[in-house]
């Protein structure tokens, strides 16, 4: 066949149809948190705690977790009168400047009430935390009283507030110390100095917090009453309880004796009465007043009132 022909009778090659859709997909890729390590190239886990670094999975145990604890313990009520709450060492996630997400774990984050709780604070879809605070460490120390103030206020927090509590000995400082800032909105990053009675006042939780040594002291902002935990209120109720039984008791003892006594009363007056009327019938059978007072007990001035 001549070779004019046979081009003539090969089919022409026709390309293959992609719908849009497809292409598009292929092209989008995943995003890539920064916590997943690089050697793992696919298949990677985004989970905000996969791939936790020894430092990461430090948890907040011994005196920095009881530290946290007695803080929620103490706020918690308060805190949920205006429909908020503390998130304990929860991770939050950003994005850095080259827009890869990143994790970090304050102690406490405050945020709206809800239930359940969620497991990492994602600020592609949640606005910045009005408050963050955290309780230093002998190895977070520099980073909590430094490094993390620019940082977090980056972020778009309002108030940072740290508790300088714990030494390299795992010991309390002796005396704690408190460290407060705060960025208005178009203004410069603050460092607030505590109040005439010792008070650093955190405005987003109405609450405002001391220290006396190794003692930290919660108190209401607006009212100045200072705030209990548990055992406290538990020690308070149980006082105010036995207040009340020792008040009934005393109460009690004293109807009695009230009621002994007018008996008492009652009877003397009804004797009285009864003599009364024996002297004047004597009287009135013409004996002499001396002996009716002498047979009856009574006094002249007694049977004259008669």
């Amino acid at each position: 066949m001549p070779a004019q022909a046979r081009l003539e009778r090969t089919p022409k090659m026709v390309p293959k149809f992609i719908p849009l859709r497809m292409t598009a997909r292929k092209k989008i890729k995943p995003d890539r948190p920064g916590w997943i390590p690089s050697h793992i190239t696919e298949n990677w886990d985004t989970d905000p705690f996969a791939y936790q670094t020894e430092k990461e999975l430090m948890p907040a145990g011994g005196l920095h977790g009881q530290l946290l604890t007695y803080i929620t313990e103490v706020v918690r009520i308060p805190l949920k009168k205006p429909g908020l709450m503390l998130l304990v060492d929860t991770f939050l996630l950003y994005r850095n400047s080259s827009n890869v997400k990143k994790r970090i774990g304050p102690d406490l984050l405050l945020m709206e009430d809800c239930y359940p709780a969620p497991s990492a604070y994602d600020l592609d879809t949640r606005k910045p935390p009005r408050c963050l605070i955290e309780t230093t460490t002998p190895k977070s120390h520099f980073k909590d009283l430094r490094a993390n103030v620019p940082f977090y206020f980056g972020l778009g927090v309002e108030t940072y507030f740290v508790i300088d509590a714990i030494t390299p000995q795992k010991k309390l400082w002796d005396p704690i110390e408190l460290h407060l800032w705060q960025k208005p909105k178009g203004q410069p990053i603050q460092k607030i100095h505590a109040d005439s009675a010792g008070y650093f006042e955190l405005p987003e939780m109405k609450i405002k917090i001391a220290v006396q040594q190794q003692r930290l002291i919660f108190a209401d902002a607006l009212t100045g009453e200072v705030l209990r935990d548990t055992g406290q209120l538990i020690d308070a109720l149980e006082n105010a309880e036995h207040n009340v039984n020792v008040a009934e008791q005393r109460a009690n003892v004293a109807f009695d004796e009230g009621v002994e006594q007018g008996l008492q009363q009652g009877l003397q007056k009804g004797e009285q009465n009864k003599a009364l009327e024996i002297a004047h019938n004597m009287l009135a059978a013409g004996i002499e007043p001396a002996i009716v007072a002498k047979t009856t007990g009574l006094s002249l001035d007694d049977m004259k009132h008669r």
